[in-house]
């Protein structure tokens, strides 16, 4: 037993030393990223009046304030795909989308799809990806950047050919700042912005676990600034053309790609067709939709963000005029944010709010519902002080649908909250791709928009209100000092003072990250 252990130990030590060459070969491989070398500059491009997008928005925005924006809210997962669907087949002369992730999944397919469709129509595609969490491979996006209308670049991408992960630690200070923007344009008369990314958890399809995010639809002038921040960045030098990341592919390569996709998407017929018939258009359609009208203000950082050491305070435009905004509110602050980490300059920010009066509610996942536990590791320090100071913290419930019957009781698909939301005195709503933590404030890019409507910032605050009972548990403080979570649905009320969904595997990891003073990467 001596011999086989001693093997054992050498044959694991054995193996750790290979891969830790393998890794240092296939770095010593690498060439350097092209970084702010020379590319061509392309700019937005607003179709005509006649096209039909243009059209299309002209009627649903009739009435409007020639100063303000239309926006329609959507909730649904599917809606959200179905809109991005039918928006590229309408389009005939642009389409421009920015995304921190892009998945070669189903949801990934459709997109392409409709992109070479668009494409294949003479319609100018764009398409900029944050590189380090897109997981479909550099070849794949060269055979969409293969096809003459259509041209990729990757934000900030880790050494090639090596593995993105490597890349990412022999690269940390550089690649460790990412591109989270997110935005979907076409022909310069419809935008969609928000939380969703291009992968199947956003859009409802096939998952263990639903997404529940955020957008608006948009139509007016609000478009254009959104063309130009994506301008901002695809023309930016960390921006990097794929025909310089990945070899061209060949015609025959393109070509069986092609035939792939079609037999590929004989599967997912049933998910476009439900898409595209989504009752929400419709309800567009017939008039029965609420359409808000709305002053829009666009808003984003800048690539230089992400070029400057975090220490030395580099422009963080958005975080900042969002806590600023938040900060001068006179009655009501209503945040959703799936990774709350406050630290502690947003944790007294808060705590100063509630105590001069201010009504503020925090929605985040809990323990259970979130997809990255180790976040929790810089929320759950702050809950005793938030709650003690008269802040209310809600924490969503993964198995809410079956707790509302919604889905069976057997079901194991979980409730994941992606939403990026503010509402502040009913009056200003922000929408985009922030989360509230040191991540996004301080390493990452981020956009959006802050939406001056009463109507529209109303209607948000009441669905909220009255959601909130459904999804969440209700965080409270017992006369020990110790948490509650209280589930406030009438059907099945419940109060625990057990954290819901802690294992001993997710507490570990939290517990390690606290440890490990982790909390500006979370």
């Amino acid at each position: 037993m001596t011999g086989l252990k001693q093997q054992s130990c050498f044959g694991g030590r054995l193996a750790r030393r290979l891969t830790a060459l393998a890794g240092v070969l296939a770095l010593a491989a690498c060439t350097p990223v092209p970084l702010d070398a020379p590319k061509p500059v392309t700019r937005a491009v607003i179709a005509p009046a006649t096209a039909s997008l243009q059209q299309s928005a002209g009627i649903l925005s009739r009435g409007r304030h020639p100063a303000h924006s239309s926006l329609i809210p959507m909730v649904e997962g599917n809606e959200a795909l179905g809109a991005r669907l039918r928006i590229m087949e309408a389009a005939e002369h642009t389409i421009d989308l920015q995304y921190f992730l892009m998945k070669q999944d189903l949801a990934g397919a459709l997109i392409s799809q409709g992109m070479l469709d668009a494409a294949d129509r003479g319609v100018r595609v764009r398409l900029l990806l944050d590189d380090i969490f897109t997981t479909v491979p550099d070849d794949t996006l060269a055979l969409l950047d293969a096809h003459q209308n259509i041209e990729v670049r990757v934000f900030n991408p880790a050494m090639r050919p090596a593995p993105k992960m490597l890349g990412l630690l022999a690269e940390f200070p550089r690649v460790n700042r990412r591109m989270h923007n997110k935005s979907f344009t076409a022909d310069g008369a419809v935008a969609i912005v928000g939380g969703r990314n291009i992968a199947d958890e956003y859009y409802q399809i096939q998952t263990d676990s639903e997404f529940a995010d955020f957008e608006v639809s948009i139509i007016g002038p609000a478009v254009r600034g959104i063309e130009e921040t994506f301008d901002l960045f695809w023309n930016d030098g960390w921006s990097v053309p794929m025909e310089r990341l990945n070899e061209a592919p060949s015609a025959a390569e393109v070509a069986a790609a092609r035939t792939n996709l079609d037999l590929r998407l004989r599967d997912a017929r049933q998910i476009y067709e439900k898409a595209v018939s989504n009752p929400h258009f419709q309800r567009l359609i017939s008039g029965s939709e609420p359409i808000y009208d709305a002053r829009i203000e666009v808003e984003t950082d800048i690539p230089d963000k992400v070029k400057v050491p975090v220490r030395g305070g580099g422009p963080r435009i958005l975080a900042e005029d969002l806590l600023n905004r938040m900060q001068n509110a006179s009655h009501s602050v209503v945040l959703m944010t799936p990774y709350f980490v406050p630290e502690d300059y947003g944790a007294q920010l808060f705590q100063r709010l509630a105590e001069r009066g201010v009504d503020v509610r925090i929605i985040t996942n809990s323990v259970g519902s979130t997809n990255h536990s180790y976040v929790h590791a810089g929320y759950h320090r702050h809950r005793a002080s938030l709650l003690a100071s008269g802040v209310e913290l809600f924490e969503i419930r993964s198995d809410a649908l079956q707790a509302m019957g919604r889905l069976p009781a057997d079901d194991e698909r979980g409730l994941v909250m992606h939403t990026k939301l503010a509402v502040i005195d009913r009056d200003e709503i922000f929408v985009g791709s922030l989360n509230l933590d040191p991540r996004s404030v301080k390493l990452n890019t981020e956009g959006g928009i802050f939406i001056h409507s009463h109507q529209f910032g109303g209607f948000v605050h009441d669905e909220i209100d009255r959601e909130i009972r459904n999804f969440t548990y209700r965080l409270s403080l017992a006369d020990d000092g110790a948490l509650r979570w209280h589930y406030d649905n009438p059907v099945s009320p419940s109060v625990t003072s057990q954290e819901p969904g802690a294992t001993l595997f997710n507490q570990t990891i939290i517990g390690i990250t606290g440890l490990l003073g982790l909390e500006l990467q979370l």
